[in-house]
């Protein structure tokens, strides 16, 4: 009877390290800086991209020439101290007819170059004046954990703080932000911006940490909810300083004061499009939706640039309108 128990408590035991093991490496994989699972789905990428090289080469084209373009323009490398005490990188490149700034925060394992590399020269020749922001744990930018928004929402004040002191002629700032970029400015939306501030862009948003990271997990790894979430917060509360579930887009839009133009595409299997339109339902502010058929994650601008162009100028046109 003894050895049954013993066999039993040890297949317990067992049964709890993969648990945690499990756990811990869900954990490493939605908020660690570096994660060995993403480096190996890179190179897989790799790969698969010299097969489908001519299919995705128009897609891409926009994405590749920008890239080359902002790489041959003079940016200021420009740095902050985050409120827990990080020192967070960005680059700054100045129009020479500025008549706007766009603060442009990119998503999660993601940088400024691929998540607006389509659109940056554009947003340059409309006169608009550019602080692409590094994200914390990512790119240069110091931190050991990301937080889906949570912890970037109090960057970007500090951003703005810095940005403050710069705008000497009070020109309109606007967020712009791209999936948990999107996010970031949406919740820092829902607390009071500086009057500067005049509207948020945000592309293929998710409606909350706790929601996001969950999907995420049951989809690419069969997760259950439960014990799985649970245990994963209180890493997150534990690690990271944070609770996924302390605050959400959703709960910002409520007490957003400022307009809010809402982007996604109907083909985001990433961040499914319903997010997004949720996220505008919950907005008191101002806003507007634009949905791009056939649009793919962050895909958007790419698929339909007269669409995805027309409703930013909009946005830019009525609300510098307003403030004349």
């Amino acid at each position: 009877m003894k050895r049954v128990w013993k066999r039993i408590f040890l297949a317990a035991g067992i049964m709890c390290a993969l648990d945690c093991a499990a756990v811990g490496t869900f954990f490493s994989m939605a908020v660690g800086r570096s994660c060995v699972f993403f480096r190996k789905k890179r190179d897989k990428r790799k790969k698969l991209r010299k097969r489908t090289v001519q299919e995705e080469a128009e897609e891409l084209k926009e994405r590749s020439e920008g890239i080359q373009w902002i790489e041959g323009m003079h940016c200021e490398s420009v740095h902050i101290k985050s409120e827990d005490g990080l020192r967070l990188t960005g680059y700054y490149l100045e129009a020479e007819k500025v008549e706007r700034i766009v603060v442009m925060f990119h998503g999660w394992r993601g940088s400024w170059r691929h998540d607006f590399g389509a659109c940056l020269k554009w947003l340059y020749e409309e006169n608009s004046s550019l602080l692409l922001v590094e994200q914390r744990a990512q790119g240069e930018s110091e931190g050991k954990y990301m937080g889906f928004g949570l912890l970037e929402r109090r960057d970007c004040r500090i951003w703005l703080n810095w940005l403050a002191e710069r705008n000497t002629n009070r020109l309109p700032v606007y967020l712009y932000g791209v999936s948990m970029g999107a996010a970031t400015v949406l919740m820092a939306a829902g607390e009071k911006l500086p009057a500067e501030i005049k509207g948020v862009i945000a592309d293929c948003g998710f409606t909350s940490p706790y929601e996001m990271v969950y999907r995420f997990g049951r989809t690419n790894f069969k997760l259950l909810e439960h014990p799985v979430m649970d245990q994963l917060n209180w890493l997150c509360r534990k690690r990271a300083g944070y609770d996924l579930k302390e605050y959400s887009t959703l709960e910002a839009m409520k007490h957003c004061s400022v307009p809010v133009l809402f982007i996604h595409g109907r083909a985001d299997t990433f961040v499914p499009c319903e997010m997004s339109l949720r996220n505008y339902e919950a907005c008191t502010a101002d806003k507007e939706l634009l949905l791009v058929d056939g649009a793919k994650h962050c895909m958007s601008f790419i698929k339909d640039r007269e669409g995805y162009t027309q409703a930013v100028r909009k946005m830019f046109s009525r609300e510098e309108k307003c403030g004349a």
